[in-house]
């Protein structure tokens, strides 16, 4: 942040804008039923909209009386993951006890600061980014407390603070609106495939079916080149992990690997419009990630490729009959090093089958819609850009003094 501010504003460290700045605990706690439990917050559960009790786990009422007595939560404190996740500021917006864990916790001092600005505040890329410098471990990071209690906050009059957070959460209402128009064009389409061949695990409309497996005239693993040899990585073709697996279409790749790389690698170059999946994740606890390639990409190890028999199946159908499917594909994840589909199970799995001609028309409603999605993600990275501008200017003193 700029040094040069507007009069009245000034830098401070968080620690002297606020009454309390403490730690989440990191005891071993006792887990016991929702019943006769006190909830558990850990940085899983902070979220943009507050804190979620969706998912929490519950802890007995002798432990909680422990743990809040170095750090018992209040409505409008601001809770910060300062493990995993690092980040994701949440302001507590619940009027009943609970506990937190690996989560720090601010009690702001009010004549001085407004919780909306300090969340923001910590929001803002550039400061994110400067505290997770700070982190120290190894594969699971965490910020010292010491460390949050030093971040520096630019401080404007309490009633500028209020004027910038009221400018910064209409831009915000903007960003929620074009994802939500996004979310409902996702809907649609399932809509649209529900309507044309019905439930695909129940299979009301008695279409024939055949295995996966015969649908596909390839099915690709994946793998990875050694990380010892940091010519692989040096190229520019798509190498497409878990990570990358958040969108339907896949454009390109975080990461990326050489020619060479493939030769001496049990990865493959997969075709475009293959359909990929993500066999081993965490993630796969509430979400099969899939996705088509639109050009050709490599993969790692936790991944599958199919490419299917144009004369049976095509990727587009088959991308929504996983979404649709994969709630019942999901109960078979059991855990061993990590989450995991057996791909015995999914190569077995019996696939509904309608007429190529029907399937083709579904395909058709798809790219007509993927054109609009395309410009609504474009829109959505115009906004968000549009939105990181103004939290720079926010708190620099260009947007309100």
């Amino acid at each position: 942040m700029e040094n040069k501010l507007p009069e009245g504003w000034k830098i401070t460290n968080l620690e002297y804008i606020c009454n309390l700045v403490t730690d989440g605990t990191h005891d071993k706690t006792p887990l016991v039923d929702k019943e006769i439990g006190v909830p558990l917050v850990t940085s899983k559960d902070l979220t943009e909209d507050g804190i979620s009790f969706e998912n929490v786990t519950y802890i007995t009422t002798e432990q909680h009386q422990q743990i809040i007595r170095r750090s018992k939560p209040e409505k409008g404190d601001i809770l910060y993951s300062k493990i995993g996740t690092i980040g994701k500021p949440t302001i507590v917006n619940v009027d009943f006890e609970f506990s937190i864990k690996n989560v720090a916790l601010f009690k702001l001092k009010e004549d001085i600061v407004f919780n909306k600005y300090i969340r923001y505040y910590l929001k803002c890329e550039q400061v994110h980014n400067s505290l997770l410098k700070r982190a120290d471990g190894g594969n699971q990071k965490f910020i010292p407390i010491n460390a949050l209690k030093k971040i520096e906050i630019i401080l404007p009059p309490l009633k500028t603070q209020q004027k910038i957070v009221s400018i910064l959460e209409k831009a915000e209402e903007t960003r929620k609106l074009r994802a939500q128009a996004d979310e409902l064009t996702q809907k649609l389409l399932q809509s649209v495939f529900l309507e044309i061949f019905g439930d695909p695990v129940t299979n009301p409309m008695g279409w024939n079916t055949e295995k996966l497996e015969k649908l596909c005239v390839k099915i690709y693993g994946g793998g990875t080149p050694s990380k010892s040899k940091p010519e692989y990585y040096e190229g520019d073709i798509p190498w497409v992990t878990p990570k990358d697996m958040k969108q339907d279409f896949i454009q390109d790749s975080i990461d990326h690997i050489s020619e060479k790389a493939i030769e001496e690698s049990s990865t493959k170059l997969i075709p475009p419009y293959s359909l990929l999946m993500v066999i081993r994740s965490g993630i796969l606890k509430h979400t099969l990630p899939i996705a088509i390639n639109n050009c050709k990409v490599t993969m790692n190890q936790d991944m599958k490729g199919f490419v299917f028999d144009d004369k049976l199946t095509n990727s587009f159908f088959m991308l929504y009959y996983f979404k649709i499917y994969q709630r019942d594909l999901l109960n078979r994840v059991r855990s061993v090093t990590a989450d995991n589909l057996e791909f015995s199970q999914i190569k077995d799995i019996d696939v509904i089958l309608p007429p190529i001609k029907q399937q083709q028309r579904f395909t058709t409603i798809v790219e007509q819609l993927d054109r609009t999605r395309s410009n609504q993600q474009q829109s959505s990275l115009e906004i968000n850009s549009l939105f990181d501008a103004l939290m720079q200017k926010a708190f620099t003193g260009k947007l309100v003094s």
